[in-house]
């Protein structure tokens, strides 16, 4: 590990353009200066860049994959953001007490007895205070900026909305959906388009899979503002909108294939005060020194196989068991989510907790492309149901996907025989809600031979199918289908709060998320513990800055969103960009009031 001192480091002549797929013309490992670099840009990296605006800063944002965005690009793009100015705009009620009090009950809920030691204390509550003081205003700031909002908070309840503080809806937001070809030349840095339709909000993913009522979602894209000639929406907005931001600004320079090397550190105190980053596939490395500090944004590591053999210990809670594995390709998580930040700080003696933890979101393979996908929504619909490998239900699927993700893993540490999953449906729910893009009979049949999709006419050969028990099954989906015509999940109380309703099928009486599954054919397909990042990483400090593990400040060193240890929990939609965004936002204005000699940011509490 290098150890500079600033007076070591030289400057390199000029201020030059280092966009997109170009490389510093500069000789093997030269020297530059500026005066925050950030690593990484999804929206953490993004937020911190745009937040950067003061004149004649520098900023470097690099980041190693060919574009920006990570995995927040192809994300939901929602934030759940508690007192936010669109809640006061619309008369909803909230306070930062009352969300303090929710956020601490889901916590106590979802955590275990060894995770509260970690997830308590003093210095989580100052920066759950940081948090809920800051991120109203880091909104504010993106508002004043340009970035915009769609004009009414999603309709998304709290979930947990039978917990104390929650609500009914209002703190989760979508951003609006937005005309990316206004970038212009800064267009480069997005991914290219894919022809993906333009859905307005996350919440009509639900509307989506309700083939009745997708003329809802219809009307939306309808009311969208016409001569747009690349409209995105929701993470593509949000990614697009800040890199809107850094173009508007022009002090923000962005390096595509750059890739964290190491850390610099000062020979005085340990501290750091750049980083070298090399060229992606090239020996090209280039050592820039940050006056102001170095702030990682680079994601968790839910695509490095070998970290998550590691620490997630086959598990994606944090208890010792180890009932089943737990693998990359099920993860929504991003190619660049590879545990840079983690091993970053670790070889400079960072702290680290929660570790064992994931963002966890039901996933399967779609039958029609063979990528991995969100099957989150699917799995709560009516006329279908979860078994485990035994046949046998074992939560009620329309829970919230980290909970469910929890109860899949918690299933298979019980009983190894069961560590696999599958959605059982029937012609009913086929012809009403779409499998994955499957979108025609031709399809569907297609999928089947393929082998990616199960069916049968009955019970007992799907049963053959799936290798499980055909009895076991066959019971399950009886005693499935008398619940069904009572309305009441006696086991795991399916559809009976406002959350699991919201996002199953209104049309569907007297319980939205319940239907029997009794009409030939009958289908399975596979579902996995999957995830959407870790949630573990670098100790941070309500100034997001990085903590050895005896506590003490490594100066100099920032961490925000999955490259630090996650904040919230499943509280609601958007739990993970909210805070990733406002610890971009708070590193950077610690960073501008150091610059500005005060040293001093957010009063202090």
């Amino acid at each position: 590990m290098p150890s500079l001192d600033q007076e070591e480091m030289t400057c390199a002549t000029g201020h030059q353009d280092f966009g997109h797929h170009q490389a510093p013309n500069h000789q093997r490992t030269s020297v530059i200066k500026c005066d925050i670099l950030i690593i990484g840009a999804g929206a953490a990296g993004l937020a911190a860049a745009a937040a950067a605006h003061d004149p004649g800063l520098r900023v470097i944002l690099a980041e190693k994959e060919d574009h920006v965005g990570g995995t927040t690009f192809r994300s939901g793009g929602c934030m759940w953001m508690p007192d936010n100015f669109l809640m006061k705009e619309t008369g909803i009620q909230d306070s930062k007490e009352q969300a303090a009090r929710y956020i601490n009950a889901v916590a106590k809920l979802t955590c275990s007895s060894l995770e509260e030691q970690a997830f308590h204390g003093r210095l989580r509550d100052e920066r759950l205070d940081a948090f809920l003081t800051q991120g109203p205003e880091m909104m504010k700031y993106f508002r004043d900026q340009g970035f915009r909002w769609m004009a009414k908070p999603s309709q998304f309840p709290d979930y947990h909305p039978h917990i104390e503080g929650a609500v009914h809806h209002g703190r989760t937001l979508d951003p609006a959906v937005f005309d990316a070809a206004s970038l212009g030349h800064y267009q480069k840095y997005l991914p290219k388009p894919d022809g993906a339709p333009v859905i307005p909000r996350f919440e009509d993913f639900r509307v989506l899979t309700r083939l009745r009522s997708s003329g809802q979602c219809r009307a939306e894209v309808s009311a969208l503002p016409k001569g747009m000639s690349r409209p995105v929406s929701m993470g593509r907005s949000l990614i697009a909108q800040l890199l809107k931001v850094c173009k508007e600004h022009d002090n923000v320079e962005i390096w595509t294939r750059w890739e964290l090397s190491e850390l610099l550190l000062s020979g005085r105190d340990g501290g750091v005060i750049g980083a070298r980053v090399q060229r992606r596939g090239s020996d090209e490395s280039v050592d820039i020194h940050a006056s102001l500090g170095v702030i990682l944004t680079t994601g968790g590591f839910s695509q490095n196989q070998e970290m998550r053999d590691a620490y997630l210990a086959g598990t994606a809670t944090s208890k010792a068991t180890s009932g089943m594995s737990t693998k990359a390709e099920w993860s929504l998580a991003s190619n660049g989510d590879a545990g840079i930040a983690l091993r970053a700080g670790q070889t400079i003696g960072a702290g680290s907790a929660q570790l064992g933890q994931v963002w966890g979101i039901p996933t399967m393979i779609d039958p029609r492309t063979g990528k991995v996908t969100e099957a989150m929504f699917a799995i709560s619909k009516p006329f279908s149901i979860v078994v485990d490998g035994c046949g046998r239900r074992f939560f009620s699927e329309s829970q919230p996907y980290g909970e469910a993700v929890r109860s899949m893993y918690e299933r298979a540490n019980e009983d190894v025989e069961a560590a696999t999953f599958w959605l059982v449906f029937d012609r009913r729910y086929r012809r009403r809600y779409p499998i994955g893009s499957l979108k025609s009979t031709w399809q569907i049949d297609q999928a089947v031979e393929q082998g990616l999709l199960l069916r049968s006419d009955t019970i007992d050969g799907l049963a053959e199918q799936m290798h499980v028990p055909s009895r076991n099954l066959q019971t399950t989906v009886d005693e499935w289908n008398e619940m069904c015509d009572q309305g009441r999940d006696g086991y795991f109380h399916r559809g009976e709060d406002k959350y699991q309703q919201f996002i199953g099928d209104p049309t569907v009486v007297p319980n939205p998320c319940m239907g029997p599954v009794k009409e030939s054919p009958f289908y399975g397909i596979r579902i996995f513990p999957g995830d959407a990042g870790t949630r573990g990483g670098p100790q941070t400090d309500q100034f997001a800055r990085v903590l050895r593990a005896d506590g003490s400040v490594i100066s100099g060193l920032f961490a925000g969103g999955n490259a630090s240890v996650a904040l919230l929990g499943t509280q609601g939609a958007g739990t993970t960009l909210a805070p990733a965004m406002t610890e971009g936002f708070i590193a950077v204005k610690y960073m501008q009031h150091l610059a500005r000699g005060s040293g001093v940011i957010l009063e202090d509490r």
